[in-house]
């Protein structure tokens, strides 16, 4: 994984840890399974996304071609994402 805003990540875990939420760790370890897939193996960016709290990520394979575009959504309080969502227990959740 290729995190493009290493700032923000470091701001993030830290908010998860401070609110006991594991929820962005296994969006994160869903999102590295992805990149060793044995038939496509890709690797996964990481960036800030307009969101607070939140990711967008780009699924880059190694001839420099894209993949699945998404984001890693913080659906807390205020939830800004502008992401629907029926899920309100876990407070990051993936979105392609």
């Amino acid at each position: 994984m290729k995190i493009m805003c290493q700032e923000h990540y470091d701001e993030v875990v830290h908010y998860a840890k401070e609110l006991g939420d594991e929820s962005p760790q296994m969006c994160l370890a869903k999102l590295k399974s992805w990149e060793k897939h044995s038939h496509r193996p890709c690797e996964i960016e990481l960036y800030r996304d307009f969101a607070p709290y939140s990711f967008l990520f780009k699924q880059r394979y190694p001839d420099g071609s894209l993949g699945i575009v998404g984001g890693l959504v913080y659906h807390g309080s205020p939830d800004r994402s502008g992401c629907y969502t029926m899920n309100h227990e876990d407070l990051w959740q993936t979105h392609t």
